[in-house]
């Protein structure tokens, strides 16, 4: 059962629910859910707020709702390789994606100590702060904070629009030859801004990553920290045994 008297909507708590079903493989890629019927009995909710529910989450890309046939998980996990040094753009330009990006923040600021410490540099450097929304297929799924070292990118605030790879900028234009990563992997929850931005649940859970990008003197020329959300992304990695 739901709880009315949460603060939460009913029909947010059901798409948390399928969520985290979806997640846990409750349901599973092609699986029917039940019917609105037999949902709103399970749950004790009307099928109005069980209908709002699934098509919210067909809108978001987990449900397919299929006329006359019933409601269907979608396949629509985007695969994200650990090991890949190169941004969302060109990880993922193939067939099956449109990635777009749109800028929510782009401005020059002073460095705070933890920039300033992880790129190692003298305290008060300036750095472009870029902030952009991540999209496949129109649908949000992403959100991307990146830190360009204004001495190293001269000029980079202009070259910087959106559904632009700032991956083939660093390259490109300022020829630097990215060489290695360090990434740090955690969940968070998505909060009342992130929620708004993914169209999603103050509760949805989030990978937040965060990477530093070296060239090859082993000098630290990129940082970013990125949140993508857990029902539409999954991060997969390839070992050999040598």
């Amino acid at each position: 059962m739901l709880e009315s008297s949460s603060s939460i909507a009913l029909y947010e708590q059901l798409k948390i629910i399928i969520k985290n079903n979806i997640i846990n493989k409750v349901y599973k890629a092609g699986d029917k859910l039940p019917n609105e019927t037999e949902l709103g009995k399970i749950y004790g909710i009307s099928r109005i707020t069980v209908r709002r529910a699934l098509k919210e989450l067909a809108k978001e890309g987990l449900l397919e709702i299929k006329q006359g046939k019933g409601t269907f998980v979608k396949d629509s996990k985007l695969n994200l390789k650990i090991m890949d040094l190169r941004g969302f753009r060109d990880a993922l330009s193939d067939a099956e994606h449109s990635v777009s990006t749109k800028i929510l923040e782009k401005k020059i600021i002073k460095a705070n100590d933890e920039i300033t410490k992880d790129f190692k540099s003298p305290s008060g450097f300036r750095v472009l702060k870029l902030k952009r929304l991540i999209m496949d297929n129109n649908e949000p799924w992403g959100i991307d904070i990146s830190y360009f070292p204004i001495d190293i990118y001269p000029n980079i605030y202009e070259k910087i629009i959106d559904n632009v790879s700032t991956f083939n900028i660093i390259k490109k234009e300022y020829g630097i030859v990215m060489c290695k990563a360090y990434k740090e992997f955690s969940v968070v929850i998505a909060g009342k801004e992130y929620s708004k931005l993914l169209n999603c649940s103050p509760t949805e859970p989030l990978f937040s990553v965060r990477k530093i990008i070296y060239d090859s003197q082993k000098k630290p020329i990129h940082l970013s920290q990125y949140y993508t959300l857990s029902s539409r992304v999954k991060y997969v990695i390839s070992v050999e045994n040598y």
